[in-house]
């Protein structure tokens, strides 16, 4: 079990909680490892200020330097859009945990279902809620939660962070991308 609270006291996990994110080198092994990975986003990604900013940069780098594909929350599409970011596709949230639930689904490009998920940019509540449906409907796939909140339902969290130390790190993520970790 991790070493970490949930940032609401009440999403306990259950016996199999995340593992807390201690060095971002994981996550980058985690996506050479990878043979399908998605970047699912909700509303909060453009809620303006540093956050926004940082989330920004990072999807932007996952998209263009391991060609990972953007999943939207409907509403947010045409802001995504504005701050450069081209989503594959927008679903509603409870939809996107069903798709990725489905075994019969075959993923955004019809190539199959993904293995490796960042999710950022919900509600702790939402995105507690959509954690725990993947983590029952769909156990193989690794959850990695970009948020500065531990989500216990994850594969793998952050800690509960500050924000300055929260963009620290997301920033030492970005910086190992290159060709040479792909």
């Amino acid at each position: 079990m991790a070493d970490q609270d949930p940032w609401i006291r009440s999403e306990m996990g259950g016996t199999k909680q995340a593992h807390v994110i201690s060095k971002p080198e994981i996550m980058v092994a985690m996506l050479k490892k990878s043979r399908r990975s998605l970047v699912i986003i909700g509303n909060e990604t453009i809620s303006g200020g540093k956050r926004t900013e940082t989330l920004i940069k990072l999807i932007l780098k996952l998209q263009n330097t391991y060609h990972t594909p953007v999943l939207s929350t409907a509403h947010i599409f045409g802001k995504l859009i504005a701050h450069g970011i081209k989503p594959d596709a927008n679903l509603g949230s409870m939809e996107i945990t069903g798709r990725l639930c489905d075994p019969q689904w075959k993923g955004l490009d019809g190539n199959g279902q993904y293995d490796l998920i960042f999710v950022a940019g919900f509600s702790y509540t939402l995105l507690s809620l959509l954690l725990s449906g993947l983590k029952q409907g769909a156990p193989d796939t690794k959850v990695i939660s970009l948020d500065p909140k531990y989500h216990p339902h994850a594969t793998w969290s952050y800690p509960n962070m500050k924000p300055d130390a929260w963009q620290a790190e997301i920033d030492r993520f970005i910086s190992l991308f290159s060709p040479d970790n792909m």
